[in-house]
């Protein structure tokens, strides 16, 4: 309507230059045709736009659209919540199984006199529960994707301390725990390598009923990789070539954990004491 009246408007501005021979109005239609070929302008430049505004939906249209999308929104929502719902229960079979296995290694070994038995089911017993408590800390988080690192970390440090501690051995644990998050690819590996030192520490640290300090540490490195550690001051780890051909089943598993998740591990020895460090990146 809006170009329409600017033709029509054009249009009466030519026509009043009809009078352009009287010389009275001279000067009145050269204003007048001046205005004429701006209006005529005005009107080639909203061409171009008369088929978006044609295309423009009405008010209801709109609304309807508004409303689709606001469903929509919806039905993505609750779906997103189904699956958390089901990854959190997935997460808890998984743990309650992992517990199952437990619980037949310590049947198994309730019933077995033979030590050495005994001990490599207490030792399979704890890699089961290192792996279940992973899953057990997934179900208690808001985050599937993440495990909090830092807690799991604390809480497979005191759970081993409890199955190991001996009151002719006080062993006391200490923790410098900054926090981290891991994937879950990461967090099994990584709870797995942290069960062997700590268990390590605590069967073989400290001989003779002679006590002592643990201290765990995880922290964050200026590059953004992830140093776990655990430190003792007790005996020490044996001379180098010894610990080279060491063929036990926590140190293989140790390294090829490591080769897993592209690990650094290394042992440092201190005075008095062995600090165990393993390196990642975080993904």
């Amino acid at each position: 309507m809006f170009g329409a009246f600017i033709v029509g408007c054009g249009f009466t501005h030519f026509m009043e230059v009809l009078t352009f021979y009287t010389p009275i109005y001279r000067f009145s239609a050269v204003v007048k045709v001046a205005t004429a070929l701006i209006s005529l302008a005005t009107v080639a430049g909203l061409i171009p736009l008369i088929p978006k505004a044609l295309a423009l939906r009405s008010p209801e249209a709109l609304e309807r659209e508004i409303q689709q999308r606001i469903e929509a929104e919806e039905r993505a929502v609750a779906s997103l919540r189904e699956k958390e719902v089901m990854l959190k229960e997935i997460h808890h079979r998984v743990k309650n199984n992992l517990a199952v296995v437990s619980s037949l290694f310590y049947l198994q070994s309730a019933h077995t006199k033979d030590e050495a038995t005994i001990r490599l089911l207490k030792d399979s017993q704890d890699r089961v529960r290192s792996m279940a408590l992973v899953h057990e800390t997934l179900y208690r988080s808001d985050n599937l994707a993440q495990v909090d690192f830092a807690q799991y970390a604390g809480d497979l440090a005191r759970s081993l301390f409890l199955a190991h501690q001996r009151a002719d051995c006080p062993i006391d644990l200490k923790t410098q725990i900054e926090p981290a998050t891991l994937t879950i690819e990461q967090a099994v590996p990584c709870g797995l390598i942290l069960n062997e030192l700590l268990t390590n520490a605590l069967k073989h640290a400290f001989l003779n009923g002679q006590g002592g300090q643990i201290l765990l540490g995880l922290r964050k490195e200026p590059d953004g990789a992830l140093l776990l550690s655990v430190r003792d001051n007790g005996v020490g780890i044996p001379d180098e070539p010894v610990l080279q051909t060491a063929q036990s089943l926590g140190l293989r598993l140790i390294h090829s954990l490591c080769r897993q998740i592209d690990g650094q591990f290394e042992f440092v020895r201190h005075r008095p004491g062995t600090e165990a460090r393993l390196l990642l990146k975080i993904h």
